[in-house]
């Protein structure tokens, strides 16, 4: 999950919303993304996100909604480390 410090909650969820309606409205290989906040933690946020390979990943990880992302990400707004895990679907 990502741990959002509660001052950033709102500029992170307007960061995620961009990057969630840029990955669905314009990556071919995007086939989910799905968000929300934990029912026990407040401001701790989780994702899943589906592509088609590591290919689809690759191609999120250069468009201009990533590359947002990755500004905000890198602007301390996380009370600890976010957890990102990849696993293959079976």
């Amino acid at each position: 999950g990502h741990c959002v410090r509660p001052e950033r909650r709102d500029e992170f969820i307007a960061c995620i919303r961009d990057n969630q309606k840029g990955t669905l409205s314009t990556e071919p290989l995007a086939v989910e993304y799905v968000w929300g906040e934990d029912v026990d933690q407040p401001n701790t946020f989780h994702f899943y996100e589906k592509y088609e390979g590591r290919r689809g990943f690759e191609a999120h990880q250069a468009t201009p909604h990533f590359a947002a992302w990755e500004v905000f990400a890198a602007s301390d707004p996380f009370t600890s480390p976010p957890v990102v895990e990849f696993y293959e679907e079976m």
